[in-house]
């Protein structure tokens, strides 16, 4: 993408050599224009889009701070890279407040200026990708039809007595373009963590810019409809003509880690998913979506960005989430809901003290709206004990009575502080699960690198192997063994070679096929890069 670019500095020497040196860098696709006054910048101004200014703070005439008052006038967009030969904090603090990309002190090197330049190429290629999201965003929210389309995906997802011929006319009704006599796949995609005190529009616009990444990667090769929720978004995705949902299911399963990079990138979100089997009827999806759903609140330890592909055979047990409140104070509590599933124990804490602060400070709150309260904040703690199997374990520890008897508590306090005993229990159990889950994963992948020497043992097959995106798997076990994945094949791979090697007349050759090198030359430089001798000499040595 070409970008316009301005010069102005009162020092002609100073314009010519930075004129000079951006042209000589073409991949930076430029057009440079350049002036020695503010005055005569402004004339270029009125004629020519500029996208990057860099220019003097001080110059006779007009100075550079002036300028941008100008600047922002005609080119709203235009980012502004200051120079100066001082440092005094009055001109900085200008600079900042008039939201200046940079402030650059001369004499300045020539690889601080195109670094810069850089940078703000990237900022603003930043910029119009995420104007380019939300403005396709905000026409989704104008034009979808809305209600009829969460009528039909909340029958679909809640409702077990739905017959084909009931989903065939909302299909029909709402030109959905997916063909009932072929089977589906399904992915679920989580929020983790959301950015604290966004508004409801807020969420909103996210999720949907969530599915227009989504899409975008997909879109050409599959078809595909979506629904958003409280907590997830939900897809239906089906094959193209060409292809079968077996290898498509595995090519959502490749770009899956590529779409968590760009909505983290655009949307500054971290984002799990997880991905059914490829054969989903129409009559199962009530099912699979219990199932998925139960799935991903549980995940591997719950840290941020998981990419799970679903087993048949290894979903969870059943989970219900009561909508008992009003909107205004059902917020507040999925919000603690999504914290005590994502294990923010300290976020968790201060979101239920301001809670019961809000409940306490409504001191003629109706009772039945207490009951209310109440209730579905003892249906969250129960179905997070109940999911996990963890009820008479916690039972044990606390009575779990008060949990279904309002009159149990003096006050909103005493329940407060019920409520925060036992969340600490539980987030207590849940740091065990995690380290006992992830053990048990980097013992597994140990055991089966181990049986596996021979063969393929890289990242990718690994992370295949175990239904992990590679990036987790390699930040997992290096976290739970304190040695990276490659380090830990190699120290296995040697220590195998050396046991091999002191077997009388055991075979270089042989040696190295069976440790998974089908090139003697190519094993005797791993071993010797190693071990610093041959392993000739060091069979010789050890014989």
């Amino acid at each position: 993408m070409m970008n316009n670019i301005l010069l102005i500095d009162d020092e002609p020497v100073i314009v010519e050599s930075l004129y000079n040196m951006l042209t000589r860098m073409e991949h930076l696709e430029l057009i440079i224009w350049k002036a020695n006054s503010a005055i005569a910048g402004l004339e270029i101004m009125k004629n020519n889009r500029i996208d990057i200014l860099i220019t003097d703070v001080r110059m006779p005439g007009m100075s550079g701070l002036e300028l941008i008052q100008h600047v922002k006038q005609q080119w709203s967009r235009c980012k502004v890279i200051f120079l100066s030969g001082y440092s005094e904090y009055e001109y900085l603090q200008t600079a900042l407040r008039e939201n200046a990309f940079d402030y650059l002190l001369k004499p300045i090197d020539d690889e601080v200026i195109i670094e810069t330049v850089q940078r703000v190429i990237g900022e603003i290629e930043t910029d119009l990708r995420m104007h380019d999201i939300m403005t396709q965003t905000e026409l989704q929210l104008q034009k979808a039809q809305y209600l009829l389309h969460k009528d039909f995906f909340e029958h679909l997802l809640y409702d077990n007595h739905l017959t084909i011929e009931s989903i065939a006319g909302y299909v029909q009704t709402l030109h959905i373009p997916l063909d009932l006599e072929h089977e589906v796949i399904m992915m679920i995609g989580r929020v983790d963590r959301w950015p604290q005190d966004y508004r409801l529009k807020d969420k909103l616009q996210l999720q949907y810019a969530i599915n227009n990444i989504v899409e975008e990667y997909l879109r050409e090769t599959c078809q595909i409809v979506s629904f958003t929720e409280d907590r997830y978004v939900i897809w239906l995705i089906q094959a193209g003509s060409s292809q079968d949902l077996t290898h498509l299911q595995w090519y959502i399963n490749e770009l899956l880690e590529k779409i968590q990079q760009s909505i983290r990138q655009y949307l500054h979100l971290p984002v799990s998913f997880v991905l059914s089997k490829p054969n989903i009827g129409w009559l199962q999806i009530h099912y699979t979506y219990k199932e998925m759903s139960e799935w991903i609140q549980r995940g591997i330890g719950l840290d941020e960005g998981i990419i799970l592909v679903e087993q048949a055979d290894s979903m969870l047990s059943q989970y219900s989430e009561q909508e008992l409140l009003p909107q205004d104070i059902k917020r507040n509590l999925n919000q603690l809901t999504n914290l005590l599933e994502t294990g923010d124990k300290a976020t968790f804490h201060r979101t239920i003290s301001d809670f019961f602060y809000v409940i306490q400070k409504a001191v003629f709150i109706d009772y039945t709206l207490q009951l209310e309260i109440f209730a579905h904040l003892s249906v969250m703690l129960l179905s997070y004990m109940n999911t996990r199997k963890i009820t008479r374990s916690i039972e044990i520890q606390l009575d779990l009575k008060p949990l279904s008897n309002y009159g149990m508590h003096a006050n909103w306090s005493a329940f407060e502080d019920y409520c925060s005993r036992l969340a600490d229990m539980l987030f207590s159990y849940a740091e065990g699960e995690k380290k006992d889950q992830k053990q048990q994963i980097t013992d597994k992948v140990d055991a089966y690198i181990i049986k596996h020497l021979h063969e393929n043992t890289s990242l990718d097959h690994l992370a295949k192997t175990f239904h992990l995106s590679p990036s987790y798997l390699s930040r997992l076990y290096h976290a739970e063994k304190g040695v990276s994945l490659s380090e830990r094949i190699k120290l296995l791979k040697l220590a195998r070679a050396k046991e091999l090697l002191s077997v009388e007349g055991a075979k270089i050759h042989e040696v190295a096929s069976e440790l998974g090198f089908y090139n003697v030359s190519y094993f005797t430089k791993f071993f010797k890069k190693n071990m610093g001798i041959p392993p000739q000499e060091y069979r010789q040595n050890n014989s």
